[in-house]
This record gives structure tokens, C-alpha cells and sequence, in this order.
């Protein structure tokens, strides 16, 4: 009996102290720090991130482009057959005379536009551009301490839910044991059938929770698969569970940190956004002026004594001036996309101020949890070894024969709970760290 106590012990000490793993050191094993690399190189979420803030770089590019810079394009046009209208020309009373509409067989033209004035709508969709990358930029950078938080995150809950399923392994051994020594003592009479059926219902039930533990093990190891871009791994995980000190950790924390947030730096530059691009499309309030201009190269055929002949010589010709455009009357389009991107501008500008109101918000919520959680696990470690020197007492009394088997089923029975709570408390400590670091928009630890 007092070996098969000292063996959940063990497991029990080695969950308890967080220093080893059932993670192998032979080669080939998956450590965190290669997780994050790998979840760099695959995750699509952080490849998306980071294609977004490229997206709103060119963007800033087409604004500059659309509203700043002189457009120039080339046009050119050949016929090699062609068949010239005819225009009736009267003369006196002579019968009227059929001239060709002669136009150019061979063409090659150079437009250019420049826009002087377009209601402002070139400075406002150049601001809107700056604030949509400054956002994205952020965000993207921001994407890089969500990967690897919930690398980090995944990576642990792997490693916890194998370290659970080992001792509920041994639970399920310890009680099987426990049921043949009471099959045997039920034999001498010194115990009674309700103490066989008492650990037969609890040997049933820790058999579930094994089932329940290994199903654990492989959803978080496919979890941490799908966190890093992988389809599936299955490489042994080498690492420990970190102890979190949260009166280190959140000593030089306070409110005034919020304002690095990057859900609030973001959200206030989306609003910008929106709220820039509802101006540009109000310009159509406003006629558009722009410089124009056209060098054109072509060859026209001659008309020469009443026929069309070919002419290789090339001429030119060129204009430069001024046009102006307003739409007056467009079937309502541009008052419809002006108030479409008003709308806009008011459902970013209220995203914004939720952001304003859950920043604070979560900032409470994960630093009470994280100082909740490490309490917990340290209460829990407190109890591991309450419990194994009150599982040391029953297995002595067992013995001596002061105890019954059901005092020392009882006592491994809280150690094992005991040592699986401290697991699950060290877990909750990781995940409040993790997203208070995410509405922190930087690392807390010194890893």
C-alpha cells in the first residue's frame, strides 16, 4: 500500500514543482521558442496582419497618386482600311460636290490632365490613407505579441493537459490497486462491501475523467498545430510550466499605461480614417478644375485633284488649356455614397468609443485574475503538500491498522485534486498574463 502512495507522490511532486516535463529530449522535440519561429513562418493570421499593412502602403501611393501627380497617357491608332464618309458641298447653282471626311489613318497622342481643384477631396483621401496605414501598422505590429501569445498560451495548455492525463494514468492505477487490496481485505473482514463499492464507483468515475484527459491531450496539441499554421504536429513538447509573480509583474503597471494600447491607438486612428473619407466624398458639391493638354503625331492622307492619296509625311498638332467639370444631376449617386461613407465614419466613431470603454475594462479584469490565479496556485501548492504528508499518515495508520483503506483512498484522492487544481490555477495565471500583455500592446515579462 505505501508503494503505491509514494507513486502518486512522484507525479504529484513533479506536477507540483512545474520543473520537468513528460516532454523527451531526443531530437526532434518541439520547444516554444520553436513554436513561435514556425507560427512566424505559417500562421495565416499573422501573414494577413502583415499583407493588411501593405495593403494600406499602397493605398497611401494611390491617394498620392489620384490627387497630386499629373496623369499622362499615351494613345495611338492605325486603320489599315478604311472606307471616308462624304460631305455634299454646294457651289452656285452647279451640282453639289462630294468631299471626303479625310481623318488621320495613323495617330499617336500624348494626353496629360492635372487637377487644380477637386473640392479638397485629394487632401482628405491623402489623409485617410495615412491614418488607414498608421492603423494597420500598428495592428500589424501588434499581431506579432498576439501570435506569440497564443503560442505561448497553446504551447502550456499542451503541456498541462499531458501533465494531467499522466496523473490521472496514475489515479486510475492507484485506484485499481486500491480495489484489489480492498477485495482482499474484504476477504480477511476487515473491511465491509460498502468500502468496495466505494472505490469501485470512484475507480468508474476516474476512468471517465482519463478518457476526458487524454481526449484534452490531443485537442490542445491540435490546437497548438492550428495556432502555429501546421495541419497537425506531433513532435514531443520540451519545456516547464512558468510560476508567474504578479506583485513583480504588475508593481509599475497602472492606468496611464492604456494610452500605448493598441486597440485604442488603432481604433482612434480608423475613426480618423473613416472620418476623412466621409469628407472626400463630399466634393461633388464642387466643380473640378484640372490643366489639359494633348501632342498628338499623325499622318492624314492628301486629296489631291478629286482623289485620296496616301501621305507618308507626319504632322503635328497640340492644345493646352483649362477644363472644368460638375455633375449637376446624377440620380442622387454621390449624395447616396457621401452619406454611405458618413454612415461609415459614425459606426468607426462608435467603435472607438466601445474600445474606449472595454480597454479600462480588461485591464482590471485580467490583472485581478492573474493576481486571483497565482493565489490559487499558490494555495493549491500548499495543499499538494498538506496532502502528501496526510496521505504519508493514512498509509502509516493502514499499517498500523489505525486507518482503514478508505482513510487512504480519501487522502491520495486529495492529493491528486489537489495537485490538478495547482495545474489548472498555473494555466489561468498564463492566460491572464497573456491578454493583459495583448491590451497592453507590449511584453510585461523579461523572458
Amino acid at each position: 500500500m505505501a508503494k503505491i502512495s509514494r507513486g502518486l507522490i512522484l507525479v504529484v511532486f513533479w506536477a507540483a514543482t512545474a520543473g520537468m516535463t513528460r516532454a523527451e529530449d531526443a531530437a526532434g522535440s518541439l520547444t516554444l521558442e520553436a513554436a513561435r519561429q514556425e507560427a512566424v513562418e505559417h500562421s495565416p493570421q499573422y501573414q494577413r496582419a502583415q499583407s493588411e499593412e501593405r495593403e494600406a502602403g499602397w493605398g497611401q501611393m494611390e491617394a498620392i497618386s489620384d490627387g497630386f501627380l499629373p496623369h499622362l497617357s499615351v494613345k495611338g491608332q492605325y486603320f489599315p482600311e478604311v472606307q471616308y464618309s462624304a460631305l455634299n458641298v454646294q457651289f452656285g447653282n452647279f451640282p453639289p460636290s462630294q468631299f471626303p471626311g479625310i481623318f488621320p489613318k495613323t495617330s499617336l497622342a500624348l494626353d496629360a490632365s492635372f487637377d487644380l481643384f477637386d473640392g479638397l477631396r485629394n487632401l482628405h483621401k491623402l489623409d485617410a490613407a495615412n491614418h488607414r496605414h498608421a492603423a494597420a501598422k500598428i495592428l500589424a505590429d501588434r499581431s506579432l505579441l498576439d501570435l506569440g501569445g497564443k503560442v505561448e498560451l497553446a504551447f502550456y495548455r499542451a503541456l498541462a493537459a499531458q501533465m494531467l492525463s499522466d496523473m490521472a494514468d496514475q489515479n486510475v492505477k492507484t485506484l485499481e490497486d486500491h480495489y484489489r487490496i480492498a477485495q482482499d481485505v474484504l476477504k480477511s473482514g476487515q473491511a465491509t462491501r460498502y468500502d468496495l463499492l466505494r472505490v469501485d464507483v470512484q475507480l468508474s468515475e476516474s476512468k471517465s475523467d482519463q478518457l476526458t484527459a487524454h481526449d484534452n491531450v490531443l485537442l490542445a496539441r491540435e490546437t497548438l498545430a492550428q495556432v502555429m499554421g501546421l495541419k497537425d504536429d506531433s513532435r514531443p513538447l520540451k519545456g516547464t510550466l512558468p510560476v508567474l509573480e504578479p506583485d513583480a509583474l504588475l508593481k509599475n503597471l497602472s492606468v496611464e499605461d492604456l494610452k500605448q494600447s493598441p486597440d485604442l491607438r488603432a481604433g482612434e486612428l480608423k475613426a480618423l480614417s473613416a472620418e476623412d473619407q466621409s469628407a472626400a466624398s463630399e466634393n461633388f458639391w464642387f466643380p473640378k478644375v484640372s490643366l489639359v493638354g494633348e501632342y498628338e503625331w499623325y499622318n492624314s492622307p492628301d486629296y489631291l485633284g478629286g482623289a485620296i492619296v496616301d501621305s507618308s509625311v507626319y504632322r503635328n498638332s497640340y492644345f493646352l488649356g483649362a477644363a472644368a467639370t460638375w455633375d449637376i444631376l446624377d440620380g442622387g449617386l454621390s449624395l447616396a455614397k457621401a452619406n454611405e461613407a458618413g454612415e461609415r465614419a459614425q459606426q468607426a466613431k462608435e467603435d472607438y468609443e466601445a474600445v474606449k470603454l472595454s480597454t479600462p475594462y480588461n485591464f482590471n479584469l485580467w490583472k485581478r485574475r492573474l493576481i486571483s490565479s497565482s493565489a490559487l496556485y499558490q494555495a493549491k501548492l500548499a495543499d499538494v503538500e498538506k496532502a502528501k504528508e496526510s496521505a504519508r499518515l493514512a498509509t502509516a495508520g493502514f499499517k498500523a491498522g489505525t486507518r482503514t483503506t478508505t482513510d487512504v483512498l480519501d487522502a491520495e484522492l486529495e492529493q491528486y485534486r489537489a495537485a490538478a487544481g495547482m495545474v489548472e490555477a498555473q494555466i489561468n495565471a498564463l492566460e491572464a498574463m497573456f491578454n493583459l500583455e495583448l491590451v497592453l500592446g507590449r511584453k510585461v515579462r523579461n523572458e
